[in-house]
């Protein structure tokens, strides 16, 4: 027991203090108090990684779609269907080297898709071993088109770009989402997967 001691207006000792009893009691609220604030950082954390992998997402679906305005004549490389590409699915580079030398609209297009799932995987930030630490987690990503009547390069293109994420919700894709799903579980099956769709709509000049 702490006692503190002082003298009455009778000059008699009292006494009074905290029991151990008060004490632990003042302990154990102080320990849930921290806990409190370590899960309010935690989730804090949580949070801000599905919101930098989300915009991660969001600029990559928008960089292939600026690519292909640039390229609209290699739209037949691009749109490759919903076959995902992700976690080194393409390889090597391409030859030849787009970004050094001279190429056709479709090798562009498939050096372009080398480059872009290389942003995906985060290749470009390795820690020993090559292990990529940057790009999306578990990421898929396809390109679909459909070309307008009598246009071959001209119509609606759609990127999607799919990740997991660190915790359950209602999956991503839902029945009825037409093509919406690149890749991984069947509709309504994994609630990790997160989606981005990026849509436009690419005009060849050659055609009009």
């Amino acid at each position: 027991m702490l006692i503190a001691h002082r003298k009455n207006s009778r000059g008699m000792h009292s006494h009074r203090g905290f029991t151990l009893i008060e004490v632990l009691v003042t302990f154990v609220i102080l320990s849930i108090g921290l806990l409190g604030i370590v899960s309010l950082q935690a989730l804090s954390k949580t949070s801000q990684h599905q919101g930098i992998q989300r915009t991660r997402a969001v600029a990559i679906a928008d960089a292939l779609l600026e690519q292909i305005r640039i390229n609209p004549a290699g739209l037949t490389t691009y749109a490759f269907g919903l076959t995902p590409l992700g976690g080194g699915t393409i390889g090597t580079e391409p030859s030849p080297d787009c970004v050094t030398g001279a190429c056709d609209p479709n090798e562009m297009a498939a050096h372009d898709l080398w480059v872009w799932e290389q942003a995906i995987d985060g290749a470009s930030v390795t820690v020993d071993g090559g292990t990529a630490t940057a790009g999306l987690i578990n990421p898929r990503a396809c390109v679909t088109f459909t070309a307008t009547a009598g246009k071959t390069n001209t119509g609606l293109l759609q990127v999607l770009v799919q990740w997991s994420d660190l915790r359950e919700t209602i999956d991503a894709v839902q029945a009825g989402d037409v093509d919406g799903r690149c890749g991984g579980a069947a509709v309504g099956g994994d609630d990790f997967r997160r989606k981005v769709t990026a849509s436009t709509f690419v005009i060849d000049e050659d055609e009009l």
